[in-house]
């Protein structure tokens, strides 16, 4: 066993951060305080090559494993919590349509992904349903050469600035998961509207509802076959749970870093606050906490690499590592006292962001259940 990063990727990273430090840092100055993506970052991001990360070259991608896509995600989300996950929600929606588009979704949708000229969303969750897929109302009605939408999604991150989105609708509302279909949607055909949600964080990625109204989509749009929708879906969400997790993580440690600097400062009682057991404990216990979770992450990444199973490890990190992000950051916040409250430091708007990624693509209720049905068997804990 190898709990080593190989020098390709050691080189990778160090040319990662100084990329992020030179060329992202001065276009994401205040992005924290944006409800948008400026199309800067978006064309920094590009121009890096990190859109296309382990994307074949014939639509602009690079080759690359998947850990060090998670190098990518970690070194972005040191700048911004949001900018890895980012990272993750584009690679995961060109792996969807590199395996399940056409090769004209590829060349238009695809390539414009890796380019960095398109924006995504994905619109699975409904008003009445969100972890049980099964449940969505939203209907698909074939005629002819197009399919006509009707329904509404909600919470849609991305969802006002996007240009495309990947809709799952029911082509056969009596067949539950097996008549969930999945389509490419641009979002400026006639009859879809959107609305903004005003959220606690998440501010520069933004949700939404969309709603379809006799909205027609062609059919060439469909990805894969009717009724797959749901079952190739699940795969990347268990690819994209990695890395929106890494990027929790990341934050974390740097939170735990300030904090750190910070007490070798800031003097209490004659003496630095580093000294005091109270607050060295805390900087100990997380710092163990969130290097175990790393590696979690990093051990998931490697068993996509080597093409095996890794539904149980996604699913660890995602209800495991939002969580003890958002705890680690809390504290950073607490050990820099009342200068930790203000708008000054990242700690507020780090800590708001991290609180929404423990439901976004998945609650730990539902990662658990994840996990024990791999564990005990699917006879005794089905879908």
């Amino acid at each position: 066993m190898s709990f080593t990063f190989t020098e390709v990727q050691n080189t990778y990273r160090r040319e990662v951060r100084r990329f992020v430090e030179k060329e992202m840092a001065p276009v994401a100055t205040g992005l924290a305080k944006l409800n948008y993506l400026p199309i800067e970052v978006r064309r920094k991001i590009a121009e890096g090559g990190f859109y296309g990360i382990n994307m074949p070259e014939k639509y602009g991608g690079q080759p690359a494993d998947w850990v060090s896509m998670g190098i990518a995600v970690e070194e972005f989300s040191r700048l911004n919590i949001m900018l890895g996950p980012h990272l993750t929600h584009i690679i995961g929606t060109s792996l969807f349509l590199l395996s399940h588009g056409s090769e004209e979704i590829k060349e238009t949708w695809l390539r414009g992904l890796i380019s960095g000229k398109i924006m995504v969303c994905h619109a699975l969750t409904e008003p009445g349903c969100g972890s049980d897929a099964a449940a969505i109302k939203i209907k698909a009605e074939r005629r002819d050469d197009v399919y006509v939408l009707n329904g509404e999604k909600t919470s849609v991150t991305l969802g006002m600035q996007s240009d495309i989105a990947l809709v799952f609708a029911k082509t056969d509302a009596e067949a539950g998961v097996r008549g969930v279909t999945a389509f490419i949607v641009p979002l400026e055909l006639p009859g879809i509207s959107r609305s903004a949600f005003d959220d606690l964080g998440w501010h520069w990625a933004g949700r939404a509802s969309i709603f379809f109204d006799d909205v027609e989509v062609p059919a060439k749009f469909r990805l894969g076959k009717e009724g797959q929708g749901f079952y190739i879906t699940m795969g990347q969400f268990d690819f994209m749970r990695i890395g929106l997790s890494l990027g929790c993580i990341s934050s974390a440690q740097v939170s735990i870093e300030e904090a750190v600097n910070f007490a070798r400062q800031r003097m209490a009682f004659g003496r630095p606050l580093a000294k005091f057991e109270g607050i060295s404990f805390k900087i100990a216990e997380h710092a163990t906490i969130l290097e175990a979770a790393r590696l979690l992450c990093y051990h998931a990444f490697s068993l996509k690499d080597q093409g095996m199973d890794h539904i149980k490890e996604s699913a660890m990190c995602k209800w495991w590592c939002p969580k003890i992000a958002v705890e680690a950051i809390h504290d950073a916040m607490l050990i820099h006292g009342h200068v930790g409250y203000t708008r000054e430091y990242p700690l507020e708007g780090r800590l708001r962001d991290a609180i929404g990624f423990e439901t976004g693509d998945g609650t730990a209720e539902i990662m658990k259940i994840i996990i024990a049905r791999e564990i005990i068997g699917a006879d005794f804990l089905p879908y």
